[in-house]
């Protein structure tokens, strides 16, 4: 009972650090909406509302799984987002000037609605990491509304926070990276190569050691990345 507790709280950990960091750029567009109405205190139906959603998305995810090739495809998927990841700036968050407050029930889920269309569009990345976490749906629920309550209230803070510590992005991008080989694993479509490679290196770990390469690639090509941009910023200064 207490493994399984230590389960769910490490995905539950997990679920919340990977929303809030593959949401950075994603809250700097939900956050433009909410700022046209900064009047309008919706975090917190934002957050129960877009945790349904992308819940759902989570469990349409985990109903895919076994079509054959998918978790190869969504692993592939998965190795892009951790590249553009760890060589991506964030920048800060655009200035919007805030629109006329209305009060009508109409005006505030043509809001809520708003943010779930666009939610809809820009928070796959996201669906395809945490599929790959947990299929624990009230820890994933969890997880996600807990991080998605702080990005909304938080959100300048956040972004802040993610241009100042871009090493951030480097290990999120290098756990991305362990999880889309575990996820090309899993895929049935390979389990004959999988068992082809280990028995030409039985004494190797064929799944273990790609995942660990990715992770190795990545971040390097994340510390590449970051020392590269350094110097440019510092010339730039100077």
């Amino acid at each position: 009972m207490e493994g399984d507790q230590t389960y769910m709280i490490q995905d539950f950990l997990q679920v919340f650090f990977m929303t809030m960091v593959s949401d950075i750029d994603n809250m700097l567009i939900l956050g433009a909406i909410l700022r046209r109405h900064s009047n309008f205190k919706v975090p917190f139906f934002a957050a129960v509302l877009l945790t349904f959603t992308r819940t759902l998305y989570v469990g349409v995810v985990e109903g895919l799984s076994d079509v054959p090739l998918f978790h190869v495809l969504t692993g592939f998927i998965l190795l892009v987002i951790s590249y553009k990841l760890v060589t991506k700036l964030i920048y800060g968050v655009d200035r919007v000037r805030p629109a006329r407050y209305s009060r009508s029930l109409f005006h505030k889920i043509r809001i809520l609605a708003a943010l779930a269309a666009t939610d809809f569009l820009i928070c796959w990345d996201g669906v395809l990491i945490i599929s790959n976490i947990s299929d624990h749906i009230p820890t994933i629920s969890l997880g996600i509304f807990c991080s998605l309550l702080i990005a909304l209230y938080f959100l300048r803070l956040i972004v802040k926070l993610a241009a100042a510590i871009p090493w951030i992005n480097v290990i999120a991008g290098g756990f991305i990276a362990q999880n889309a080989i575990t996820s090309i694993a899993k895929d049935p479509w390979m389990e004959g190569w999988i068992h082809f490679a280990d028995s030409l290196v039985p004494q190797v770990n064929i799944v273990n050691t790609a995942a660990n390469g990715a992770v190795i690639i990545i971040v390097v090509i994340g510390l590449v990345t970051y020392m590269k941009n350094h110097r440019i910023s510092i010339h730039r200064k100077f």
